[in-house]
């Protein structure tokens, strides 16, 4: 009669066999790692790792050129008059002749604050089909037409001060000259309606005729008056 192996010594093998089988299993799932596979088909425009290296970031950026999309930020002031499916015109600096039909796609819940202190939201318009060649980076213009008015008061931009905290407008208009020929200028506060990229509408506060202040005390007055007015970004 031969003597079988003894309890302890059966666990000990199992115990080694087990953590046989995890280190073969950790292997497989590290081989299975070492392998990207894209979620998309696409172009891969930037490589970040090399072979051997240890990847602990992004490893590749891939470009699903399907379909575009063109990222906007938009001021708070306007961000209310947008909703997701509005429909927008693209142009690309590179076809300034060349329109793009798009809507809005995407909306952020959360707002950003730049440098100069805006307050904007990004906003992301989906491409339809284009006669042009479409590149990643490009940069484009968009066209959101939210609200029109006619024959209305404008300003520059430039000539608005806002104060944010309590919803308020001024500019200053100006006065007359003094006896050295210095023009004179006082602060007044305005209602102010639609605005673009360069003007603002003045709803009340001033009159066709008046002259603000654009920019520093050095900066030419400019006159304004009515005319087409269209808001947009």
């Amino acid at each position: 009669m031969v003597a079988g192996p003894a309890g302890s010594t059966i666990t000990s093998t199992e115990t080694r066999l087990a953590q046989a089988q995890t280190g073969l299993d950790n292997a497989r799932n590290a081989l299975a790692d070492a392998t990207l596979v894209a979620p998309f088909g696409g172009i891969v425009t930037d490589v970040y790792v090399s072979v051997g290296e240890q990847a602990s970031g992004v490893a590749v950026t891939l470009v699903d050129t399907s379909s575009y999309e063109v990222v906007l930020h938009v001021d708070e002031v306007d961000i209310g008059a947008l909703a997701l499916g509005q429909a927008a015109n693209v142009t690309l600096e590179s076809f300034p002749d060349e329109t793009i039909a798009s809507e809005i796609v995407a909306i952020a819940p959360n707002a950003a604050t730049g440098s100069d202190g805006i307050v904007s939201f990004e906003v992301r318009l989906g491409l339809a089909t284009a006669e042009v060649p479409l590149r990643v980076g490009m940069t484009a213009n968009a066209a959101l037409i939210t609200a029109e008015r006619e024959n209305v008061l404008l300003v520059p931009n430039a000539a608005i001060t806002a104060d944010r905290e309590n919803g308020k407008f001024y500019v200053n208009r100006l006065t007359g000259t003094d006896e050295n020929g210095v023009q004179q200028f006082e602060q007044v506060e305005v209602t102010i309606g639609l605005r673009d990229d360069d003007n603002t509408n003045v709803v009340s506060g001033l009159s066709i005729g008046d002259q603000v202040l654009v920019g520093q005390l050095a900066t030419p007055t400019f006159d304004f008056g009515g005319g087409p007015f269209g808001g947009g970004d």
